[in-house]
């Protein structure tokens, strides 16, 4: 039985500014389940080539955000 996890803290924003799974897999250019894993796993932490690309995203959406908001590194 797959493990339950809770929406991530970046799930959860993007989720609030209207991005869906499939929006941000054509904005990041990445594989749709490392999108899942942004969005639902609250313990997944990104590489960093993934990190450059999810904050390409985010800087969009407000240029203020830091990654630090959203991963614990």
């Amino acid at each position: 039985m797959p493990k339950i996890t809770k929406k991530s803290k970046l799930g959860k924003y993007l989720i609030e500014k209207g991005y869906t799974q499939t929006e941000a897999v054509k904005v990041t250019n990445l594989d749709r389940s490392t999108v899942h894993k942004i969005y639902n796993d609250s313990n997944y932490t990104p590489s960093g080539s993934t990190i450059k690309k999810v904050m390409k995203l985010l800087k969009k959406l407000d240029p203020k955000v830091k990654i630090e908001d959203f991963f614990n590194f």
